[in-house]
């Protein structure tokens, strides 16, 4: 997957998961994208929030600590969330299996996943890689640069914001300058 930021038939996408705690139990509550198509299109953004499903409340963990640093609540998300079928119909639908899809935390991304498309009783057709795979093609100093920018950028604890830092971040070390963002269209589900 060399450099695969400069090739034209393949699109990349960071994907980003708040959870309701961190370990065992926990369960996701938002998912983010940011979709990379290239100079000169724009990053893309969009999220979902998560409806908890009845056994995810009943057997799940919420941690007050986690809603502190993301600032959803248990209302909020029974309010305003997707049920987890259209969710895992939207990320497949946007990323299937022509998408790069990127994380900084892939074994605790992959396992939310793994617990939303089971709790869809839907099959995930895209594969999650590290964040690092998008940086294969970068000189030495496109990685320092990558890392300065990452350590001033803060992290904003939301998923398409967070999705969104790592994407433009990647961008600017690799162009040697600031990507335009746009939110996604809407789908025929919002």
């Amino acid at each position: 997957m060399k450099d695969i930021l400069t090739r034209s038939d393949r699109r990349v996408a960071v994907l980003d998961i708040e959870a309701s705690a961190l370990g065992s139990g926990s369960y996701p509550i938002e998912v983010g994208l940011a979709l990379v198509r290239g100079e000169p299109n724009p990053i893309e953004t969009g999220a979902r929030i998560i409806r908890p499903t009845a056994s995810w409340l009943r057997s799940g963990i919420w941690s007050p600590a986690s809603e502190a640093v993301h600032g959803l609540s248990l209302q909020t998300l029974n309010q305003h969330g997707y049920d987890p079928g259209e969710v895992c119909d939207w990320l497949n639908a946007l990323l299937g299996h022509q998408v790069i899809v990127a994380t900084d935390a892939p074994r605790y991304d992959q396992d939310w996943l793994d617990r939303l498309f089971d709790a869809a009783g839907r099959k995930q057709q895209f594969t999650v890689y590290h964040f690092e795979v998008l940086t294969h093609g970068f000189s030495a100093d496109q990685h320092r640069h990558l890392a300065y920018l990452l350590k001033r950028a803060p992290i904003p604890h939301r998923a398409a914001p967070d999705a969104l830092r790592l994407a433009t971040k990647l961008m600017e070390a690799h162009l040697g300058y600031p990507p335009r963002t746009a939110p996604m269209e809407p789908t025929a589900s919002d």
